[in-house]
């Protein structure tokens, strides 16, 4: 079957951006698309029952179309109604409060023409705080496993962030789009999904500026985000390897469950979850993965270690 990208004529981006309360970003979101040097170019604003001047200053842009909903439904469901409206062959994901750098959109483009064995391609990313300082490479500059292979690395650890993606439209729709019934983690759940249809393509660029916002949906490096990763990521990663354990060996198994169950473990014991925390790491721990350094971890983080390196610093 020839590949739908391979004809003279560039394929038609979708940009969905769900916004909710998003007045004091959106327009730099919106802007960072429209200036990217690649046409055709369809952009798809999904406002999800904002409070604010969101849907106005969507709607103030002749060349966006505006999706009202309302109610708030999740970034899932907002981004699901952005697809349903789409027409692109190829469908990119941009947030509210984000910005793509130039040339983000080619490189894709060219990468998904390049491979057509891959079903969506992300890139690098760059986190800028609060203060509008560049903290560096988002994810610890960890990057992707490209290839076939990908789903297993993202079940292990997420290393793709939403604006990051463009993807295959018929991949898309293939994979059911995004589970409204996950209110965080609903990213990495589409990544794993996708990779298990085809390959993932790379572009080792950071090519996307994550801009981090005073309230953020997923509660990343707060309490809040640990307990969500307990409640809702982790089981969402159990099912997933539950479902592929017949392509995975007991070594790779182990080493998944044992690096999600080390991470979320420690989050959760370093914002004073402690029972929680101690059993997800003891849990790690039990599946051989790096005993020595989480003991050490737990010692450090334990309440008494923490005096104890207070009073050391003194």
């Amino acid at each position: 079957m020839p590949d739908p990208l391979s004809s003279a004529a560039p394929p038609l981006v979708s940009v969905i951006i769900p916004a909710r309360d998003a007045a004091a970003t959106l327009a730099r979101a919106i802007d960072s698309v429209r200036a990217q040097d690649y046409a055709p170019l369809q952009i798809i604003v999904v406002d999800a029952a904002s409070h604010d001047a969101t849907a106005a200053i969507a709607a103030g842009y002749a060349d966006v179309r505006l999706i009202r909903q309302p109610s708030a439904l999740g970034a899932g469901a907002a981004r699901n109604a952005g697809m349903a409206a789409a027409t692109g062959e190829i469908i990119a994901f941009q947030d509210a409060d984000d910005e793509w750098l130039p040339g983000k959109l080619r490189r894709q483009v060219d990468a998904l023409i390049a491979d057509p064995a891959a079903v969506f391609v992300a890139c690098g990313a760059r986190l800028i705080g609060l203060d509008g300082r560049d903290h560096g490479p988002l994810f610890d500059g960890n990057i992707p496993h490209a290839g076939d292979a990908a789903w297993r690395f993202l079940l292990a650890r997420n290393t793709i962030a939403t604006p990051c993606v463009a993807v295959r439209r018929a991949a898309l729709l293939q994979a059911g789009g995004f589970d409204p019934a996950l209110p965080v983690a609903e990213d990495q759940d589409l990544w794993i999904r996708l990779s298990l249809l085809g390959r993932l393509a790379y572009v080792d660029q950071a090519l996307v500026r994550v801009h981090v916002t005073p309230v953020s949906v997923s509660g990343v490096g707060t309490g809040l985000g640990a307990r969500q990763q307990i409640e809702i990521t982790l089981p969402m990663i159990r099912r997933h390897v539950a479902a592929q354990r017949a392509r995975l060996s007991r070594r790779e198994v182990r080493g998944i469950m044992g690096e999600r169950l080390c991470r979320v473990g420690r989050a959760a014991y370093s914002y004073g979850q402690y029972h929680d925390g101690l059993a997800l790491v003891l849990e790690a721990m039990a599946l051989g993965y790096r005993p020595l350094e989480n003991l050490l971890f737990l010692a450090s983080a334990s309440p008494p270690g923490r005096w104890l390196k207070r009073l050391i610093r003194r």
